[in-house]
């Protein structure tokens, strides 16, 4: 029976893409060390079984269905909605395990989903598999192996299976002699690999396919690793012997015996054109096994077996070290999918979950492979199918282990996930930082923040809330990587030394191309993006805060819709975002800044980024990554302008970005640099160095530009807020008095 503890109570209430799964149960079942074999678990009456709610019910309690696979040995999930190869792939992948190459297996295989599925054994229906542990002849074999039925056969075709310590009991008390000298001795495997795949066998599989290599000296290579000894036969053929293996082994985390290893699979199912079975398995030192007690063990599993009829949709799930499988002869049709599972992803790493695998998705998945030693993904998400196949492309050889969800709320609430990387839409982060910040877990949001100030108010609420009821909360990151472009972080670096004394003047200007496409042309309009001055330059007004280290009072912006996607009709009309703009803002600090934007300039992308201090000035330009430093020299002017001799020498410094980061993304390496700060705070416990506030107050400078376009006039800034007509009078009025003398004096308030 299935014990209380079986099934953690009270679970956490999952969302609604989530089934609530309940034991059920199937004839075949047994007592297993006082739980059942297999567990059985089914929708709970009520529930609707969903394509994806499997691989969300995973995701969300990995960590659980490992401790049910140790208690249980198998769970067979059934009656869960899965219908497809792709639906398998996807509860395999949320199973938070390490992924697991098929190489050096006997079995001829068909890859279904590209390093994840494949199909189970091809050898002839009429040929049984006897009881094994997958691979257990290699010297790294996989955690867990998965089944899910895709056809149901007519007769027969169970895949039978019973657990390994009961073997491993019934050996060693039938045979103490022989399982003694298996345990000291160990065994080898010897099998002839054919050139070319034949099918016709259940050891069909042919050299090159078994290492995954298409040359002798690759296979040479691989089998040298696994410390297999090989000899090429005149046909074509490859002869190997393993290494010595062992065969008995105690399972570490239940303390008991297993009987893990492939003798009675080999020894009496190794039969073709090329193997002898009782040939195939010998002890360590090359002397034989014992016949009788290899064929009563045989026996012994067959009576002691759990076998049940496959129904179509049905997942198994197998603790490939616990329980032992087969697979019995059949009447077509039949077809039963495998995965391989490594073990769990539980390195020291942290384990990054991307939310949006757009463009910007992407680039984080390239810039963190970059920073492998520190942090891998190992979830990511997205509604685009689309975007979800380019992300796994981008991930390359990594894919396999990297789990798939359709909806945010499945990644965030994952539990082999510790870092967010929110990449979605801009209107739609919101609703993804509140599930992301009721998590607890590090969140890097991309630019903006929120698409209005009221949403990123909000957010600065809930992180306060978390954090005041959390003692370890997690780090919480606003993205904003034109900060970490190399010249210009050389810029703020000289900005922030002062050796060019107080900074004045600050101009910034990005001549570039129009926005580029994204999915379902969200970004052609001010209600999804909350207009090109918060989408687009909410990175520059950052800058602008970050370098003059002052808070704006008053922002003047001149700007229109000259060039850009006025001849694009969608369903929601024709796009009203503005692709050029002129921004002047006045600092508490009496400093100015200003931002030339123009967004159809398609034959350039450059960013500059001028200011002008007491003593000096320093400019960084991107991409040709350059900073031009010029100390002032002390000129007595007269009517003439000073010669040139009389003029500063600019220094010209050249930052060359290294070419892996270069080729990472369109940022100049500066999103490399912004993940390699927001693992220095996550390691040091200390904030980010870009905060909720910086993200709002970027979104906020935006708004007021946007809105100063539309009104024709100047918007006041206080107290990190916009002011409204009255509140702008009042504060005029207060900023002119004699008190207030001293304070900067605002020419935009007489406009």
């Amino acid at each position: 029976a299935v014990v209380a503890s079986d099934l953690q109570s009270p679970a956490p209430k999952p969302p609604s893409s989530i089934m609530a799964l309940v034991p059920g149960s199937i004839p075949e079942q047994r007592p297993l060390h006082g739980h059942d074999f297999p567990l059985v678990l089914t929708p709970a009456t009520g529930a609707t079984a969903c394509e994806q709610g499997l691989a969300a019910w995973c995701g969300r309690r990995s960590k659980e269905l490992r401790r049910l696979l140790l208690q249980h040995g198998a769970v067979l999930f059934r009656n869960c909605g899965v219908s497809s190869a792709q639906d398998f792939a996807e509860v395999t992948r949320a199973m938070g395990c390490e992924g697991y190459d098929y190489v050096g297996g006997a079995a001829p295989r068909t890859e279904v989903v590209k390093g994840v599925v494949f199909t189970s054994n091809e050898s002839p229906p009429d040929q049984p598999i006897p009881f094994h542990h997958e691979l257990a002849q290699s010297p790294t074999p996989p955690s867990y192996i998965l089944f899910c039925c895709d056809v149901e056969c007519r007769q027969g075709g169970a895949t039978p299976i019973i657990p390994s310590d009961e073997v491993a009991d019934f050996f060693m008390q039938s045979f103490p002699d022989f399982a003694a000298e298996v345990q000291a001795k160990g065994v080898r495997y010897i099998r002839t690999m054919p050139e070319v795949t034949d099918p016709s066998s259940a050891q069909g599989r042919s050299w090159a396919e078994t290492y995954a290599v298409t040359t002798r000296e690759e296979a040479e290579e691989a089998m040298r690793k696994q410390g297999t000894s090989w000899e090429w036969l005149p046909n074509g053929d490859c002869r190997t012997t393993t290494s010595v293996l062992p065969a008995l082994r105690v399972d570490e985390r239940t303390g008991r015996h297993v009987f893990f290893n492939s003798m009675v699979a080999a020894f009496t199912g190794w039969n073709d054109a090329r193997n002898v079975g009782e040939k195939a398995v010998v002890l360590g030192d090359f002397t034989p096994v014992d016949k009788k007690a290899l064929n009563a063990v045989a026996r012994f599993m067959l009576e002691k077996e759990v076998a049940f009829a496959w129904k179509k949709g049905d997942i198994l799930i197998v603790d490939n070290t616990r329980v032992l499988h087969s697979r019995q002869s059949f009447e077509p049709p039949r077809r039963v999918l495998a995965a391989l599972r490594g073990p769990a992803l539980c390195d020291q790493r942290l384990r990054a979950g991307i939310i949006g695998t757009g463009a910007m998705g992407k680039e984080h998945i390239r810039n963190i492979a970059l920073l492998e030693k520190e942090l891998h993904v190992t979830a990511v998400a997205d509604t685009s199918e689309v975007a979800l196949k380019e992300a796994l492309e981008e991930l390359g050889p990594n894919a396999p282990r990297v789990a798939i969800f359709h909806t945010d709320e499945d990644l965030v609430n994952c539990d082999f996930v510790d870092v967010l990387i929110i990449c979605t839409p801009n209107f739609q982060h919101i609703q993804t930082l509140r599930k992301a910040i009721a998590s607890g877990k590090h969140i890097l949001c991309e630019k903006p923040l929120c698409t209005t100030v009221e949403d990123c108010e909000e957010v600065e609420r809930l992180l306060t809330e978390r954090d005041l009821r959390s003692t370890s909360p997690g780090i919480f990151m606003t993205g904003m990587e034109y900060r970490y472009m190399p010249p210009i972080a050389r810029l703020i670096e000289e900005t922030d030394l002062r050796r060019l004394g107080e900074p004045r003047v600050l101009s910034v200007r990005e001549h570039r191309f129009p926005f580029l496409v994204k999915v379902d042309n969200w970004n052609r309009f001010n209600e999804h993006t909350g207009g090109t001055l918060v989408e687009k330059a909410c990175h520059f007004f950052d800058l602008m805060r970050r370098i003059l280290q002052s808070e704006p009072v008053s922002i003047y912006a001149s700007g229109d819709q000259a060039m850009n996607h006025k001849d694009e009709v969608y369903e929601k009309g024709v796009p009203d975002i503005i692709d050029h703009a002129l921004v002047v803002v006045e600092f508490a600090s009496g400093a100015r800044a200003s931002l030339d934007l123009c967004m159809f300039a398609e034959d350039e992308q450059t960013e500059q980024v001028r200011l002008v201090c007491q003593r000096g000035s320093v400019e960084a330009k991107s991409p040709e990554s350059t900073v031009r430093l010029v100390q002032r020299r002390k000129t007595r002017l007269g009517r003439a302008p000073p010669s040139k001799e009389e003029r500063a020498v600019p220094e010209v410094i050249s930052i060359p970005v290294p070419q892996d980061l270069a080729e990472a993304g369109y940022h100049e390496g500066a999103t490399f640099y912004e993940l390699s700060a927001f693992l220095d705070a996550i390691r040091s416990k200390q904030p980010a160095p870009v905060s909720a506030r910086d993200g709002k107050m970027a979104v906020l400078m935006g708004v007021a530009a946007q809105r100063s376009i539309a009104l024709g006039q100047p918007v006041r800034i206080a107290g990190g807020r916009i002011l409204d007509a009255a509140d702008a009078d009042a504060a005029s009025a207060a900023a002119s008095t004699p008190a207030n003398t001293s304070a900067p004096r605002q020419a935009f308030s007489r406009l």
